[in-house]
């Protein structure tokens, strides 16, 4: 009896034992897993995100490459609990109403509904669907401030997902929502958009390897033969010509070493140096007879006097000016004074019913210019006058005759 109840209780300290073994490596899974913390102290962080990349409870979170802490719990929420997706929803439905309002029959109808569907299905994108809760120790808390950004990021192409907040900077602490600090700012460009550039260029190569591939399937051995031909035939005719460039380069600098030529004149003969030179030497004396004031030039340029009478000029004209503008003496009163204007509207306006009147064919000359019996007149007087010029020259004693009496 005394036997069977020893076996019984190492039966016990053993269960005891491999129960504790189990609890241990347990708590050491969930720790590792999950990112419990056991022992020490952290604060529950919440952020919202639009795609988390595969991440999972007891993935790392990294500040400055430190791990700071695990996230607690991933989960899809649905969008309209996030307050920030309330203004990508309205410009969402901005689109829409845009989309509604284009007109069919517009030739670009086609390429505009394109566009707007493509931004919509960006703005799609920008909404926050994943709810994340963080552990962080609470040592690293203070360095989280409102400013301070998560993002996703991957331990290299087939790494594990983590968080990265990036350290804020303004100083104040995060906001708060019931008892976790909420990260509103999220950076969205990480590994997977990398992987995505990547892939647009792996996908571009394609496309090249493929051009070139088509491009050596259409050449032809034997014409690039015969094109190789040309191309030496054209390679010889080149250089031939490139030797008789030279040679004539070659002629014409002799020539112009020589002073053959207007060109070679001009580098050979030293007259066009002097010449040149003396001109120089003209400027030089012409430039230092300004500077020491001799001549009428000089003394246009370095006489004060005529500065100050162009100044004083300047400033009567700009007195009269003021003066006329004022309204001030003759012309004053001729540009400002409107009796002048009315004086010379109502002269206008006689001087138009005088013209009128004449027009009419009123008064002497109204009579002179309409009345043909003026013209009837001279016209014919003008005839009398020629046939008595007439007869004069014919017959002078007809009209010259002189009689005398005497008593």
């Amino acid at each position: 009896m005394a036997q069977r109840k020893q076996v019984t209780m190492a039966e016990l300290k053993v269960g005891a034992l491999v129960t504790a073994a189990l609890v241990l490596l347990a708590a050491l899974i969930l720790q590792q897993s999950w990112g419990i913390a056991w022992f020490s102290e952290s604060e529950k962080v919440l952020a919202y995100l639009p795609d988390v990349g595969g991440l999972k409870p007891g993935n790392p979170i990294w500040l400055a490459g430190i791990e700071i802490g695990k996230v607690r719990q991933v989960s899809i929420m649905s969008p309209e609990l996030y307050p920030g997706n309330a203004r990508v929803f309205k410009q969402i439905s901005e689109i829409k109403k845009e989309i509604e309002g284009l007109d069919r029959n517009n030739p670009n109808y086609g390429k505009l509904l394109a566009d707007k569907t493509d931004k919509i299905r960006d703005l799609k994108l920008e909404l926050r669907l994943v709810e994340v809760q963080m552990d962080i120790k609470k040592q690293y808390i203070n360095r989280i401030s409102i400013d301070s950004e998560v993002a996703i990021a991957s331990r290299g192409l087939i790494g594990d997902s983590f968080l990265e907040v990036s350290p804020g900077t303004a100083g104040i602490p995060p906001k708060r929502q019931g008892e976790f600090y909420v990260i509103e700012a999220v950076r969205t460009t990480g590994f997977r958009e990398i992987l995505t550039g990547a892939n647009d260029v792996i996908a571009n190569f394609g496309v090249l390897s493929e051009q070139f591939r088509s491009i050596a399937g259409k050449i032809d051995p034997d014409r690039i033969g015969s094109d190789m031909a040309g191309t030496l035939d054209d390679m010889r005719t080149a250089l031939h010509e490139a030797s008789t460039t030279f040679s004539e380069t070659t002629r014409l600098v002799r020539e112009l070493r020589d002073g053959q030529g207007s060109v070679g004149r001009m580098v050979a003969d030293p007259s066009l140096y002097n010449r040149l030179n003396e001109t120089l030497d003209k400027m030089t004396s012409l430039t230092d007879r300004m500077q020491s004031g001799s001549g009428t030039l000089p003394k246009l340029l370095n006489d004060p006097q005529i500065f100050d009478n162009t100044n004083s000029a300047l400033k009567k004209a700009d007195l009269a000016m003021d003066r006329i503008e004022k309204g001030d003496g003759t012309l004053g009163r001729l540009s400002k004074d409107p009796a002048l204007y009315d004086s010379g509207r109502r002269a206008m306006e006689k001087f138009a019913g005088f013209v009128d009147q004449i027009d009419k064919g009123e008064g002497t000359l109204g009579r002179l210019v309409k009345d043909p019996a003026l013209y009837n007149n001279l016209n014919q007087s003008s005839a009398e006058i020629a046939k008595f010029i007439y007869d004069l020259r014919q017959d002078p004693k007809k009209y010259l005759t002189i009689r005398f009496r005497l008593f």
